[in-house]
């Protein structure tokens, strides 16, 4: 058993900008000794505007130049400093109290599926949010990188969560499924006595963030206040399930490159009235996220709990879809086990700087299909005289 009280502590800042690309969350944890965070604080950075509708651009395909990924690139290596310095600051610690920052940056491309280019078998992935700005502007070694080596392991490069969920839940006696319902919503599942699984199950926020821009200039569907008001086309959610992306097993992984405005266009152009539009992508969020428990969970493992955390746990209609759909199962928020649901990304990539920091692997193949594991992150230094 670990004193806590006696071993040296180490402080991390972990950042992440999610699929919903609303602004930098960033967690303070902290280590004593084992690899279990102990969560301090957290802020939500907010993007600038202009920022945000660049990243937007980016993702979505409207305006890729590559100046512009270039200069966001640096751009957001600011805005993600600054909110290190912000939180330090909040905290009233020192730049030399700070161990590490471990930062995801920004995805604005995923693709895990395997594309032959002449003799090559290709994935690939890219994320931005420069290293060495971050570590420059404030003064503290940074880790970036973390989906890449996994990928160079013949993987996915994602879930990544499944790592946190395996450290915190993975001594359990009970096994749990645990929900991350982001723009893009993923699975963990893992207990004492079985092998970790994970995969992205498909579009959790996402599709609903993308409606709600396009037609309310809102960035996401408050509370699901729009979703309450519309109805829901049941044929036109019956028809998209039947994608090819939900029947193929897991490991999977997937992004807004599959799941944008083509998908929605393609199954979902039918529903003339936009409140219906966004009510009905709500429920296929649901129901997308059922059909993976039956399809690939029930039939081989027996949960006893779902713990969900991300942005979608404040979407109330589709949390709501989601317990009336999945009613046997009893649904916790990761605050239960000090993950504020909020941070539980940004407390992942602490985690996984702290385990590269200690040259620990911290992939699992299992979940993403790599063939071994691999230390995920790369290290950026300023040394100054």
């Amino acid at each position: 058993m670990w004193d806590t009280n006696q071993m040296k502590s180490h402080y991390v800042i972990g950042l992440n900008s999610g699929t919903s690309f609303d602004g930098v969350d960033v967690a303070l944890v902290r280590f004593f000794g084992d690899l279990k965070p102990r969560f301090i604080d957290g802020i939500i950075y907010t993007y600038p505007k202009i920022v945000k509708e660049k990243i937007r651009k980016l993702i979505y395909r409207n305006n890729v130049h590559l100046q512009k990924i270039s200069q966001l690139n640096f751009l957001l290596g600011e805005i993600f400093a600054e909110a290190v310095n912000k939180i330090i600051k909040k905290n009233k610690l020192r730049q030399k109290d700070i161990l590490l920052i471990a930062s995801h940056g920004q995805t604005i491309y995923h693709h895990p599926d395997i594309e032959r280019i002449s003799s090559y078998k290709v994935r690939s992935t890219f994320q931005i949010g420069e290293g060495s700005v971050i570590a420059f502007k404030t003064g503290i070694q940074t880790i970036t990188n973390f989906r890449e080596a996994d990928i160079a392991a013949g993987g996915t490069g994602a879930p990544l969560v499944p790592y946190l969920d395996q450290i915190i839940f993975g001594e359990s006696k009970n096994i749990r499924a645990v929900l991350n319902i982001g723009g893009i919503s993923n699975i963990t599942i893992t207990g004492k006595n079985i092998t970790p699984a994970a995969f992205d199950v498909g579009p959790g926020n996402g599709l609903i963030d993308l409606m709600c821009n396009l037609y309310f200039k809102k960035d996401f569907d408050n509370g699901g206040e729009i979703a309450k008001k519309g109805k829901i086309d049941f044929n036109a959610v019956k028809k998209a399930l039947r994608d090819p992306y939900f029947r193929k097993k897991p490991p999977k992984s997937t992004g807004k490159e599959y799941f944008n405005l083509n998908f929605v266009k393609k199954y979902f152009s039918k529903i003339k009235k936009r409140k219906d539009k966004i009510s009905t992508i709500t429920y296929f969020s649901a129901k997308v996220t059922e059909r993976a428990f039956n399809d690939f969970i029930f039939p081989n493992y027996k949960i006893n709990e779902i713990i969900t955390s991300g942005g979608g746990v404040e979407n109330k209609i589709l949390m709501k879809h989601l317990r009336k759909l999945i009613p046997s199962i009893r649904f916790n928020t990761s605050d239960k086990y000090g993950l504020p649901y909020k941070y539980k990304e940004a407390i992942l990539f602490a985690l996984l700087g702290y385990t590269c920091h200690l040259k620990k692997p911290n992939n699992m193949p299992s979940c993403t299909g790599a063939k071994e594991k691999t230390i995920l992150g790369k290290m950026t230094r300023i040394e100054r005289k």
